[in-house]
C-alpha cells in the first residue's frame, strides 16, 4: 500500500529534525540522539549513542530502549510519558547500563512528534556521570556533616560564622540563624579571645591546626571543655577562602580523667600507708633507740644534780648527746609525715642522688639488725629530673623493702643501690642476692593481686610501675649475676 503524500512530508520533515538535532548536538559535543517510539522502540541510534553506550545501531535498531539500556527513572515511567503526552516534552535525569555494564546517568532531553500514526520521540542523552557522582558524594558528605554529633562550623578569614551545622546547635544551645554572620568569638570566654587572632594567622599561612585543646561558651553561660580540628577552605584556584572547623566537647571526658586521677592518687596513698604499715614495727625500733637514749642521758643528768657533784663539761656532754638523739629520732618522724602526707601531685626538678638515698634510708628503717650491707654506686652526673619527689620515694622504698624480706634467709645479703646516666633518661637500680624471682610469678609480677609473700596483697609492684609510667619511665625486673634480682626504674631526664 501506499503512503499518502502527507505521511511522506511528515516522515522527512522528521528526518530533517532529526538530522537538525544531531547537528546542533554535534556542535555542543555530544551527538547523542536516538529516535523511537512513544512505546520506546528504537527507530534510528546515531554515532554519538554507539559511543556513549556502545551498542551498535544494529543492535540497537528495533529494541526497546527500556530494556535495552535498563533504563532507571527517577519518578514513575507513566508519570513520565504523561508529560512527554501533554507538554510534548520532558527533561531529566535517567540512569542507564552500557554493553559493557558500567551504569551511567545521563540528562535526556526528550520531545514528542505528533500527527504520525506512530508519534516518534527523539531523545538527546548527555553523560553526566561524573558530575553526578561528585554531586552525591558532596550530598553524602554534607549529610554527614549535618548528622555529627561533633559540631561542624564554617567561618570567613576575619573570624564570621558561614556554616553552622545541628552538632554545633546541640553543643553551643545556638540555632543555626542566631551565628550566621555572627563573629566566632561569641563562643570564646573572656581569657580566651586572644586564641582567634593566633589561629586566624595560622590559618592564613595554610597550617592546619589539630587536637587543640581549649573553653569555650554555651549560650547560657556554661564553661565547655573542647578539643578544636581546623583546616582551610581553599578556592577552585588554591587561594585559602575560609576555615571548617571541627569542635568536640570533652567536658565529660575532662571530669572522668580528673575523677580517675583522684582515684590513682588516693591508691597511691593508701598503698604508702599499707608500706609503713608493714614497717610500724621497724620504725617503733627505730624510733624507740632515740628516746631510750634520750631517756638514759636525762637519767645519768638528773643523779649529778641530785648529788650536787655538777660537773659543766659533763653536762654539756649530755645535752649535746641529748640534742643528738631527739634530733634524730625527728629525722625520722619528718620522713615519715613527709611519706605519708596526703597531697596533690607535684612534680618539679629533684636531684635525683638526694631522692634515692633518702628513699633508701627510709626503707632500710629497723633492718640494722639483719647484718645485711649497703652499697651505693652514685652517678654524679645523673643531675636532676621532673618528678614527685614522694611517688618516686615511694617506688624506692617498695623495691627496697622487697629486696630487704627476699634476703631474710639468704646466706649473702648485700643490697645494691645504682644510679646511672643514659641519652636523655635516669636509671635507678635496687639489686638483692635474694633467690630470685619464682618461674610462675616472673611474667605476671606487675600485675595487680600477684604476689609470692604469704600475707601480701601483690598490689605494690603494681602501683610502683603506674608511678613510673605516669612519670613517662617504666619498671622491669631482671635477674643478676648474684642469682638474685634487679629492679630498674627509669625516667626522662
Amino acid at each position: 500500500m501506499s503512503r499518502r503524500p502527507s505521511d511522506s512530508n511528515e516522515l522527512a520533515a522528521l528526518r530533517q529534525r532529526i538530522s537538525a538535532l544531531e547537528a546542533e548536538a554535534a556542535g555542543l559535543g555530544l551527538a547523542q540522539v536516538l529516535t523511537r517510539s512513544f512505546p520506546g522502540e528504537i527507530r534510528s541510534w546515531s554515532r554519538g549513542m554507539e559511543r556513549l553506550y556502545g551498542f551498535t545501531a544494529a543492535e540497537a535498531i528495533g529494541q526497546n530502549t527500556h530494556k535495552l539500556l535498563r533504563t532507571e527513572f527517577p519518578q514513575s515511567q507513566q508519570a513520565i510519558d504523561r508529560d512527554l503526552l501533554e507538554r510534548e516534552e520532558w527533561t531529566g535525569e535517567l540512569r542507564h547500563r552500557r554493553r559493557d555494564g558500567k551504569d551511567i546517568v545521563v540528562v535526556s532531553h526528550q520531545s514528542l512528534q505528533r500527527g504520525l500514526v506512530d508519534p516518534l520521540v527523539t531523545e538527546v542523552n548527555s553523560d553526566i556521570t561524573g558530575e553526578w557522582r561528585g554531586r552525591e558524594a558532596r550530598l553524602y558528605l554534607a549529610s554527614i556533616v549535618e548528622s555529627s554529633d561533633d559540631a561542624i562550623i564554617g567561618k570567613t578569614l576575619d573570624g564570621m560564622v558561614t556554616s553552622w551545622n545541628q552538632g554545633a546547635e546541640a553543643m553551643f544551645g545556638y540555632a543555626l540563624e542566631e551565628m550566621i554572620g555572627q563573629p566566632i568569638t561569641l563562643l570564646h570566654p573572656a581569657d580566651r579571645l586572644h586564641e582567634e587572632a593566633m589561629i586566624l594567622a595560622r590559618l592564613r599561612a595554610g597550617e592546619r591546626i589539630q587536637h587543640y585543646e581549649t573553653e569555650r561558651l554555651h549560650k547560657n553561660g556554661t564553661l565547655l571543655a573542647v578539643t578544636l580540628t581546623i583546616s582551610p577552605i581553599l578556592s577552585a584556584s588554591g587561594e585559602i577562602i575560609g576555615a571548617s572547623k571541627i569542635v568536640r566537647d570533652i567536658t565529660s571526658e575532662r571530669r572522668s580523667q580528673s575523677r580517675i586521677q583522684e582515684l590513682q592518687s588516693e591508691l597511691v596513698h593508701v598503698a604508702r600507708l599499707s608500706t609503713l604499715g608493714q614497717m610500724a614495727s621497724a620504725i617503733a625500733h627505730e624510733l624507740n633507740q632515740p628516746l631510750t637514749a634520750v631517756g638514759n642521758y636525762a637519767g645519768a643528768l638528773e643523779r649529778m644534780l641530785a648529788s650536787g657533784n655538777v660537773n659543766h663539761e659533763r653536762v654539756a656532754q649530755i645535752v649535746h648527746r641529748i640534742r643528738q638523739q631527739t634530733t634524730r629520732a625527728g629525722d625520722v618522724i619528718r620522713r615519715l609525715r613527709d611519706h605519708v602526707a596526703k597531697r596533690s601531685t607535684r612534680r618539679r626538678q629533684e636531684p635525683v642522688n638526694d631522692v634515692v638515698e633518702e628513699a633508701v634510708e627510709l626503707g632500710l628503717v629497723g633492718t640494722a639488725h639483719q647484718g645485711m650491707t649497703t652499697r651505693f654506686e652514685w652517678d654524679e652526673s645523673v643531675g636532676s629530673a621532673l618528678l614527685d619527689r614522694v611517688q618516686i620515694g615511694q617506688v624506692i622504698i617498695n623495691l627496697v623493702r622487697n629486696a630487704v624480706e627476699a634476703m631474710e634467709n639468704s646466706a649473702r645479703r648485700e643490697l645494691t643501690v645504682a644510679t646511672h646516666a643514659a641519652e636523655g633518661a635516669v636509671r635507678i637500680e635496687v639489686g638483692d642476692t635474694g633467690p630470685g624471682i619464682a618461674p610462675e610469678v616472673a611474667e605476671r609480677l606487675f600485675q595487680p593481686f600477684v604476689t609470692s609473700k604469704a600475707t601480701g596483697l601483690g598490689l605494690g609492684l603494681s602501683i610502683c610501675r603506674e608511678i613510673a609510667q605516669a612519670h613517662d619511665g617504666d619498671l622491669s625486673a631482671v635477674t643478676n649475676a648474684t642469682g638474685g634480682t634487679t629492679f630498674t626504674l627509669r625516667l626522662p631526664a
